[in-house]
């Protein structure tokens, strides 16, 4: 068997936890899809939308540090599995929501949790995936996230119709994420998320930090960490707001808009795939990052500047493209750092979903502060520039592609 061959019972492992994360994405984008039927029943003000609009950015911001640090203590298998029974309480809380409290604690419990359930895997896939083919098992599960936001605006409003009301379909996305919490159990091993954490009490409580003061000592992760939140600030942005600026400043109905803007997800799923595999031939990781953080700014500017349809469905691509292709080899190169601890990895993907959390986050609020006294068409462009950050902070990563390690190889 060859050692880059990825084993069948590591596709079934890994695979359950990417279920599991579509089913919270499609709950995550479909609530635009299902708010005005909420904000109706529940009698919902501006005010309580926002908020629940929001929620998921700053609660994966708030935990997505705290539950990696879990694995100085627990078994990411254990982690993984409270994380999806988390998950389906909080998707059933909303299905039975009676007022704005329990749906805000459902979604709570849901999008605060599985926001950071990708960092405890890290820790199974090390152990189950050869390093070899790390960067294209990380590319499929960086498309698991868009997969679900495609599903979320394109699915959903087939599947309320069949189950005849929102809170139907929330209670079946509830029971989705039981029957995963139960399969994960029974087919996961204890010995795959098995962690190097001591059970003593002294010892335990100085290792707890251990894995945070570990990832911050390599320059990778904090250059990475520091740059994300720009991306992820510029796409809520667009996401939120774009669609009301091309109707006020173009007459472009929203029905057109929700089309053009439906080709952001596709071509991330695009770039997830096909961007490993790109830098993989190049021979070279770092180009393939830091290189989007100065397409973005221009495929987002783009997007402000025309009115023509085609030509808004090309910057959109570029955009969705751009917006992921570097995402899973960014992610790998953390796991490429030279004798980096596992929960170390998880700590260092924690922190940039912690930061892109924040920039989702910034990416409503600012737009809509900035918007008051410059107009949204003035919000949105002074947003573009924000990838830049990421663009000139990743500049100065080391370069870890498969020449890299070659050069190395011949060294030792």
């Amino acid at each position: 068997m060859s050692k880059e061959k990825v084993s069948a019972r590591a596709w079934i492992i890994v695979s359950i936890v990417w279920i599991g994360y579509v089913v919270v994405n499609l709950a995550n984008f479909s609530i635009g899809i299902m708010m005005p039927d909420i904000q109706a029943e529940l009698a919902l003000t501006v005010s309580q939308t926002g908020w629940l609009s929001a929620s998921s950015w700053i609660l994966k911001a708030l935990f997505s540090i705290p539950i990696a640090l879990l694995l100085s203590r627990f078994n990411a298998k254990n982690i993984i599995q409270a994380v999806f029974a988390i998950v389906s309480v909080g998707l059933l809380l909303q299905g039975f929501a009676q007022n704005f409290v329990m749906l805000f604690l459902g979604r709570a419990l849901v999008y605060g949790v599985a926001a950071a359930i990708l960092a405890p895997l890290a820790v199974v896939k090390i152990k189950l995936i050869p390093k070899e083919r790390m960067a294209s098992i990380n590319g499929i599960e960086n498309f698991t996230g868009p997969l679900g936001q495609v599903l979320g605006t394109a699915v959903v409003p087939f599947i309320i119709a069949t189950m005849g009301t929102w809170r139907n379909t929330m209670i079946l996305m509830g029971i989705l994420a039981i029957i995963v919490t139960v399969v994960w159990s029974v087919c996961c091993k204890k010995e795959d998320g098995m962690s190097e954490a001591n059970t003593t009490g002294k010892a335990q409580k100085i290792q707890f930090l251990a894995p945070l003061k570990e990832a911050c000592s390599h320059r990778t992760v904090w250059l990475l960490a520091l740059g994300w939140w720009g991306t992820g600030l510029i796409w809520n942005a667009m996401y939120s707001y774009w669609p009301t600026f091309v109707q006020e400043s173009y007459g472009i109905g929203t029905e057109v808009s929700g089309v053009i803007l439906g080709v952001l997800p596709i071509a991330s799923i695009i770039g997830s795939l096909t961007s490993p595999k790109i830098a993989d031939k190049i021979g070279y990781d770092k180009p393939m990052i830091f290189i989007w953080g100065f397409i973005l700014p221009v495929a987002y500017f783009c997007m402000m500047i025309t009115s023509s349809i085609p030509l808004l469905c090309v910057a959109v691509f570029v955009a969705g493209y751009g917006a992921y292709a570097f995402v899973p080899i960014a992610f790998t190169s953390i796991y490429k750092i030279k004798g980096i601890s596992p929960q170390a990895v998880s700590i260092g993907m924690a922190m940039i979903f912690t930061t892109n959390g924040v920039g989702g986050a910034l990416g409503g609020t600012l737009s809509a502060s900035l918007s008051q006294s410059m107009g949204l068409e003035g919000a949105l462009k002074v947003c573009c520039l924000f990838p830049l950050i990421f663009g000139i902070l990743t500049l100065f990563l080391p370069e870890t592609g498969r020449k890299a390690a070659e050069k190395e190889a011949m060294k030792g």
